[in-house]
């Protein structure tokens, strides 16, 4: 797909990589997985708050199911450049499945104590998974394909991240949260049949060498890699604050506003179709400007971050939902345009380890922005942790983009 700096392509929508056969089979099988992925998230963060009625411990269940990619996403990245990836695929959908079938079998003697377990197995889980993820799909695929992909995919996360909460919410409002789980195991079967169908590209060949130095290189490129090292910054501040924020949802619809699980559906129905918006504009080129990071980026930065804050001071629910919306429009546009950009110009060498490092920062570092406003939820109100978390997040992320382009 070729566009012109700006161009927007909704031809591109149809086409691109879906011209892939090999693409075509991997968008059937993630389009549910990421199904799975949502109504799992929503379904734990619900059990969290209705087992305790705490906003601490609904940030600590979310911190733990994105926490283990800290540690243990770079190691599994190494891994990725050195397994065969489509065995590492199925293993990681395997495993989430089995996890929610074991957690929804037990779901009548579960306490908090099991859901943090639960939680801790499926970061442990993700943390593979992801870098696992984002290598596959780019090795279908001609190079020329590769943005198409990540944005492409990102359309898909998101349209699940609209639907999902909603049929997660009326699910467990009218059939129970164990309903739920089995209905995040079902949405996995079809990613472990199409995986025995693909035929990514091979990786190169190279020296054997131990995890420890194939780790070492990983991080020298991405902190020698200008690109790279740039986006990992942003996306680590950026992360912390305003995807932090979505994590602790439960809190402000029903904690702020009494709107219990139905409201939470709408909650989190509102971030996905702020996400959906931003998904489509990039999916159809808007911004596709390759390796390199735009204005366009620099600005929905900051303006994700007053979304946060505008999510602490609503004063009415409608405000609040809208906020919400906005934070999730945000969210999506950083996220899907420093990954394109980091993505466009990566060796398939060195995928697996730089794509972990950026899950790091992009999904594990979200864990410390829920434990943190979570905690501070705790203290001073939802409204308020997260009118603190957004201009905290605000300032540090301004200092970085000065650091980036001082001139601006």
């Amino acid at each position: 797909m070729t566009l012109r700096k700006g161009a927007l392509d909704i031809s591109g929508l149809a086409g691109g990589a879906f011209r892939d056969g090999q693409f075509r089979l991997f968008f059937v099988g993630i389009f549910f997985a990421v199904q799975a992925i949502w109504v799992q998230r929503v379904t734990l963060g619900w059990l969290a708050w209705e087992r305790t009625g705490s906003a601490g411990f609904v940030g600590l269940v979310a911190g733990l199911s994105l926490a283990p990619a800290l540690v243990l996403g770079p190691f599994f990245g190494v891994m990725a450049d050195r397994v065969d990836i489509r065995r590492a695929s199925f293993t990681t959908n395997g495993s989430m499945a089995a996890v929610l079938a074991a957690l929804a079998l037990a779901l009548p003697w579960t306490g908090p104590g099991a859901l943090v377990l639960a939680a801790l197995a499926i970061g442990v889980i993700s943390s593979a998974h992801h870098p696992v993820r984002m290598s596959l799909g780019p090795r279908l695929v001609p190079a020329a394909m590769v943005q198409h992909v990540v944005s492409i995919t990102a359309l898909n996360f998101n349209l699940a991240r609209l639907v999902a909460p909603v049929l997660a919410g009326w699910v467990i409002a009218t059939a129970g949260a164990g309903v739920a789980l089995w209905l995040s195991v079902l949405c996995y079967v079809p990613m472990l049949l199409v995986l025995p169908r693909l035929r990514p590209r091979a990786l190169p060949p190279r020296a054997r060498a131990s995890v420890l130095s194939d780790l070492v290189e990983g991080l020298r490129y991405a902190v020698t890699a200008p690109l790279v090292r740039s986006a990992l910054l942003l996306t680590l501040s950026f992360a912390t604050a305003v995807r932090g924020a979505l994590e602790v949802l439960p809190v402000l619809a029903d904690g702020a506003f009494g709107r219990g699980a139905a409201g939470l559906g709408v909650l989190t129905a509102a971030a996905g179709a702020g996400a959906l918006g931003s998904a489509v504009l990039k999916a159809a080129g808007a911004d596709a400007v390759g390796a390199r990071l735009s204005p366009a980026v620099l600005w929905a930065t900051m303006v994700g971050q007053g979304a946060v804050v505008a999510m602490g001071v609503a004063p009415a629910w409608p405000l609040a939902v809208l906020a919400t919306a906005l934070t999730g429009f945000c969210a999506t546009w950083v996220g899907v345009s420093m990954q394109a950009s980091i993505q466009s110009d990566l060796p398939d060498a060195y995928r697996g380890r730089v794509m972990s490092l950026w899950v790091v920062v992009g999904f594990g570092t979200v864990a410390l922005g829920a434990f943190a406003i979570g905690a501070l939820a705790e203290w001073i109100g939802i409204g308020a942790a997260l009118a603190v978390a957004g201009l905290t997040g605000a300032a540090v992320q301004g200092a970085l983009i000065l650091g980036v382009h001082p001139r601006r």
